[in-house]
């Protein structure tokens, strides 16, 4: 009996061993591109769903000509224009952070 209250009390505890090999000096080496094209994509989505929020309202308020324009081709042209750039750097930031 005395044999299983040892046993039941033993705790295994990491060697000194097992510590020094952790590392537990991680570097926070943020990648700035990778920090730029996050911040652009926010804006980007800011900026559609504000233009999403400008259109209903408009419309509510019957601004039809107004709310026409924010469908205009020439506005999305330039919402794919910015969303392929920051797709583009989005995969540069990826290949540098692989890369390390």
């Amino acid at each position: 009996m005395s044999n299983k209250q040892d046993e039941r009390s033993r705790v295994e505890l990491p060697s000194e061993d097992k510590k020094k090999t952790m590392k537990t000096n991680q570097e926070d080496n943020r990648n700035p591109l990778l920090i730029l094209t996050a911040r652009g994509l926010k804006f980007l989505l800011l900026t559609v769903a504000g233009f999403a929020i400008a259109f209903v309202v408009f419309h509510v308020f019957g601004a039809f000509a107004i709310a026409k324009s924010l469908l205009s081709f020439d506005v999305w042209v330039w919402f794919i224009r910015g969303a392929v750039s920051l797709f583009c750097l989005f995969a540069i930031a990826m290949i540098f952070e692989s890369w390390r």
